[in-house]
């Protein structure tokens, strides 16, 4: 009986280990070669351009893939979204990680279109 019971406990702590608190969101695969068109313009469409495009008024503009690109070679982009929440943008909670990475890797990369 004390077997199953080691065994018992073991599995329970591997499996609750194997636990984390991240929500679909904060989870996801960043491509290896993120180009502007698939994956760091459709992040600015959802978590950037209602503060920072021409309707928004709050520059840096984020709409193109000109304006992205100056504003990450010029404005700290890379560092204002990876910064801890509430002290980069965007403001009100930190993007998740895997947003953060898709856009790091782009320019790391080059800025491919």
């Amino acid at each position: 009986m004390k077997p199953m019971r080691i065994f018992i406990a073991i599995l329970g702590s591997v499996i609750f280990a194997s636990c984390e608190s991240n929500t679909y969101s904060e989870v996801g695969v960043v491509a290896a070669a993120p180009t502007y068109t698939a994956n760091v313009q459709p992040i600015m469409a959802a978590d950037c351009t209602s503060c920072h495009s021409t309707d928004g008024g709050q520059e840096p503009f984020l709409e193109t893939y000109d304006e992205v690109k100056s504003a990450v070679e010029s404005n700290n982009l890379l560092g204002e979204i990876a910064a801890p929440a509430g002290l980069g943008m965007p403001e009100s909670q930190r993007l998740p990680q895997s947003k953060i990475d898709a856009v790091t890797n782009w320019a790391a990369n080059g800025f491919p279109n």
